[in-house]
């Protein structure tokens, strides 16, 4: 999948999780407190979707880390360690440090669970390309649930649906806010 397609993902499921999972926590805050989790929780999911990719040095990750990327592309081929389920065993240690934290604990855990969320969504978005992904490294079988190539017609089919979905997501929140705003 490309770039975009990966983004559009990764904000569709910041979005949705947001709703589910982090809003809640905090319901009871002001407006611009709530914008700015949204937004943070967003961002986070956003450049989450692209990290697995960080194993090419011509991704967007690849070039904007490029230290990173040359070591880890070095040592391990594309769709491997990154696209894995270990690469998601890692955000769940990063988040086990947040009580260790003195300052900004829910800042961290906003942004590190934002991008596993948005991680996760690259992983199963590659799991539908012909490529697959080896999703139990270091256990080389690879696995796809579908044949879609990069830039082809299947992508650019999964690539609108996203936009799609993430226009009804807005459209059934702004009409759910309208509804309350007029109904208390």
């Amino acid at each position: 999948m490309t770039a975009a397609t990966h983004q559009r993902g990764g904000l569709l499921c910041g979005l949705i999780t947001h709703q589910l999972f982090i809003a809640p926590l905090y319901a009871e805050a002001n407006t611009f407190s709530k914008l700015f989790i949204i937004t943070l929780y967003c961002v986070a999911t956003t450049v989450g979707s692209l990290l697995p990719d960080i194993d090419m040095k011509s991704s967007q990750m690849g070039k904007l880390l490029p230290f990173i990327s040359k070591f880890i592309s070095t040592h391990f081929k594309h769709r491997t360690l990154t696209h894995s389920l270990l690469s998601i065993a890692f955000f769940f240690i990063l988040m086990s440090f947040a009580p260790l934290l003195n300052v900004g604990q829910d800042f961290y855990i906003i942004l590190t669970c934002g991008l596993m969320v948005g991680h996760i969504s690259h992983i199963v978005l590659d799991l539908f390309t012909h490529q697959g992904v080896c999703l139990f490294y270091p256990c080389k079988i690879k696995i796809k649930l579908a044949n879609f190539k990069t830039g082809a017609k299947g992508e650019r089919f999964v690539n609108s649906a996203l936009l799609v979905s993430m226009v009804l997501y807005f459209v059934y929140e702004t009409y759910t806010v309208m509804v309350y705003a007029f109904h208390p």
